[in-house]
């Protein structure tokens, strides 16, 4: 494997430690496996294994619940961190949340009532001698603002203590972490009820953009946790793959310190890929490096000079194996670059931006009082793939923080409860107002979710997973997937509703403005995002996501000035649920977009 491993590093000028092991035959394999590194939220595994150990003895309560005020929440992109209002939830709930988007205020609450010294011996007792939690998410970055001041360069980052694994408040190796996950899913780190849930809440992790992205067969399954650091790219989980469970423990430090970088992320996917094919000791199933770089690449550039064409994108979509279509237009000067930009298409949850917007209107005008707390009971919620549908418990939460849970995770729950608070009728009003005809949310997500499973007889949990053994021509009759019976827009609709708001003329500034909070604090690197790697491009997004379907509209704003709202959707031929190719395609598409707008060259 060094060989192969050492290939797929190349280009990125990477360094990476590497263990996986076979949880039913015990064996393994490596690649600096004994190596410390930096674990970023990984460090979150231990913390979940000592709270539900405290479950499982007694001496704390699951359903124990906490009132956690808005004021001193430890920092971070999501979660409890970026939430507006005080909200109440049980301690399992707050560990979905730790685990779920690696939410570091819901972290810091566990380790301050855990305490790391408990952690830690936990750690021990399991036989992880090199492996520490020495403080909370928070204690971490105080490090790197006390050791990189505001305007300091990427050698002061690279110097910080926090990447440095033997300077960092959370280290571990590769070996460690992947014995740890063993224990778990033997129903060794705790009770067998405790270890069954946290597989659970392991399994919801939101990022499909790492080691997923290395899995993409229909059947395959990932519960895991990622790290990210400056110049660290982590993942640790567990694949369940053609009847096989590996733990598996990727650690990548690369020699860019900014936050987005997409072929990093991927090549998270392709190691512990390369690392379980060699446990499954075939010939046959060790992909080369060359074809695992082809897989996480996606979509490509062709090779011209210039941005690619409409029509270039078109053929690069079908080759692919999608259909695309696309509008993009430039905020400040009216230049448009469009794909069948009239063409009526599904929105799936990009149906979001709409409710997000009469919601902001409705509060501007007195309407609604966005800190208002609803309660939302444990049963009989909408499914979701994310958010509040995975609660165990009832929580107590504000309507501004259900927007905010609607836009960033896309949380159906809470879109439902949006929209029937402003009412779909008032959603309409301002569509006609705003003169969006092709633009129409007739149904809420519980009833698109209903219909797919009307259609096809069956429950169904807006889970596409559930859909494998489905007939390509039997998905595609889904009313869900027809714009003429659910929610529709067309691209050019769409870009021109986000330039509505961008510009402040679809509404009052101050509910424009909540609007562009929310899309911009969405979680999702995988599809816009990864078109525009580095940090010199502000993104504001919403994704859209139904069988076959994969879309996302947004606005990309420029250093120089320059601002563009693209929409991209795209239907695919195949129903394989986890298509990291595709999702890169969205990205590319806009940006290739966006780059003939900006007359650039490559």
């Amino acid at each position: 494997m060094k060989e192969q491993v050492e290939q797929v590093l190349g280009p990125l000028g990477a360094r990476a430690w590497v263990h996986a092991v076979d949880l039913d035959t015990g064996s393994e394999v490596g690649y600096g496996e004994y190596g410390l590194v930096a674990l970023a939220s990984v460090f979150k595994v231990p913390v979940l294994v000592e709270l539900f150990r405290r479950f499982g003895d007694g001496r704390l309560s699951p359903a124990e619940r906490l009132d956690v005020p808005a004021s001193g929440r430890s920092a971070g992109p999501t979660g409890l961190s970026v939430m507006a209002d005080p909200i109440e939830l049980s301690l399992r709930d707050l560990a979905y949340w730790m685990m779920s988007v690696s939410d570091n205020a819901a972290t810091d609450i566990l380790v301050g009532l855990l305490g790391v010294d408990a952690i830690n011996a936990t750690l021990r007792e399991l036989g992880l001698t090199r492996t520490r939690v020495d403080g909370t998410c928070d204690d971490l970055y105080q490090t790197m603002y006390e050791d990189v001041p505001e305007g300091a360069g990427p050698e002061a980052m690279r110097a910080a203590r926090a990447v440095d694994p033997e300077r960092t408040q959370h280290s571990g190796t590769p070996r460690e972490v992947t014995r740890l996950l063993a224990a778990i899913w033997r129903d060794e780190a705790a009770g067998p009820g405790e270890c069954a849930e946290m597989r659970r809440i392991l399994g919801l992790q939101a990022w499909p953009h790492r080691l997923r992205a290395g899995f993409t067969e229909p059947g395959a399954r990932v519960s895991a946790k990622t790290g990210t650091l400056p110049f660290w790219r982590n993942e640790a989980g567990v694949v369940e793959v053609d009847g096989g469970r590996y733990a598996v423990a990727v650690f990548l430090r690369t020699e860019d310190h900014r936050y987005r970088q997409p072929a990093a992320d991927a090549c998270v996917g392709t190691l512990g890929r390369l690392a379980v094919d060699h446990l499954r000791s075939s010939d046959e199933l060790v992909w080369s490096a060359d074809h695992l770089r082809s897989r996480r690449s996606g979509a490509r550039r062709p090779g011209t000079v210039r941005a690619a064409t409409p029509e270039a994108i078109q053929e690069q979509a079908s080759r692919l194996g999608a259909e695309i279509w696309l509008h993009a237009r430039d905020l400040d000067t009216g230049e448009s670059v469009g794909i069948g930009e009239n063409t009526p298409v599904v929105t799936a949850s990009v149906f979001k931006v709409p409710v997000a917007l009469e919601l902001a209107r409705q509060s501007a005008a007195g309407e609604i009082d966005l800190t208002q707390r609803v309660t939302v009971p444990a049963e009989g919620k909408v499914p979701s793939p994310y958010g509040l549908a995975a609660h165990r418990d009832h929580v107590v939460v504000s309507y501004r923080d259900l927007a905010q849970l609607m836009m960033v995770i896309s949380d159906n729950v809470a879109t439902d409860l949006v929209l029937d608070r402003v009412g779909k009728d008032r959603v309409a009003a301002l569509l006609a107002e705003l003169g969006l005809e092709g633009t129409a949310v007739p149904q809420n997500c519980a009833e698109i979710v209903g219909t797919v499973a009307e259609d096809l007889g069956e429950a169904y949990g807006d889970d596409e997973r559930e859909l494998v053994a489905v007939p390509l021509e039997r998905l595609r009759t889904l009313r869900a997937l027809d714009p003429a019976q659910t929610c529709r827009t067309t691209p050019e609709e769409i870009t021109r509703l986000l330039a509505g708001i961008w510009r402040e003329e679809a509404a009052a500034p101050q509910a424009c403005a909540l609007v562009r909070g929310w899309m911009g604090a969405q979680i999702w690197p995988h599809r816009l995002s990864s078109g525009f790697p580095g940090d010199d491009v502000v993104i504001s997004g919403k994704t859209g996501t139904l069988p076959l379907i994969r879309n996302e509209a947004g606005v990309l704003e420029f250093r120089d000035g320059g601002r563009y709202a693209v929409g991209v959707f795209t239907r695919a031929a195949d129903p394989t649920p986890n298509a990291p190719h595709l999702d890169a395609l969205i990205g590319w598409a806009a940006a290739e977009a966006v780059a003939q707008l900006r007359g650039e060259r490559h």
